[in-house]
Parts: C-alpha cells; sequence; structure tokens
C-alpha cells in the first residue's frame, strides 16, 4: 500500500510525542499492506471501522485515530486527518 499523508501524521506527532511510536509503526504496517478489500484491513486491524466511506483506525490502545482514504484498487491510502481519541469522539469526522 502506497501511503500519502505522512506529513500531517508527523504533525500530529510533534503535537502528541506520546504518538510517534504507535503511528509510526501503523505507517510501517499499511506500507507492507495489500489489501484487496475492506475485509483484508480488519485482518491486519481488526478495531477499523468503515464511517462516511473512509476508513478508521483506533492506534495505541485506542489513545489515537486515523481517518484515511482509500483507493483498493490502486492500493493508495491517503490520511485524511490524524486526532485524538476525545476529538475524535467530539464529532470532527
Amino acid at each position: 500500500m502506497e501511503v500519502y499523508g505522512e506529513a500531517a501524521v508527523a504533525k500530529f506527532c510533534r503535537k502528541h510525542p506520546a504518538s510517534r511510536r504507535p503511528l509510526q509503526r501503523f505507517l510501517e504496517i499499511v506500507k507492507q499492506a495489500n489489501w484487496p478489500h475492506f475485509a483484508a484491513v480488519n485482518s491486519t486491524f481488526a478495531a477499523a471501522d468503515y464511517v462516511s466511506g473512509r476508513l478508521v483506525f483506533d492506534i495505541g490502545g485506542n489513545k489515537y485515530r486515523i481517518v484515511a482514504s482509500v483507493d483498493f484498487d490502486e492500493q493508495i491510502l491517503v490520511v485524511d486527518e490524524v486526532m485524538t481519541h476525545e476529538e475524535y469522539n467530539r464529532g470532527t469526522i
């Protein structure tokens, strides 16, 4: 999977230093993934959800969220938003 939007992840990590390790691990896993459909995403990230046409990943023991768009045919994941669990619960998406 090719990943776009790593700058947003880096910016979030600067603001929330404790998120750096789990978010970097997430990116490493995604870059190695070959997901033909959403069920394959769930086999890698069991807590991933499909909400309003985008994927929502729980990261770092449910402390952080990544909202991403994915093109399964082209094998591209675009990070749309990175936020804390609290920000997500406030209805940011």
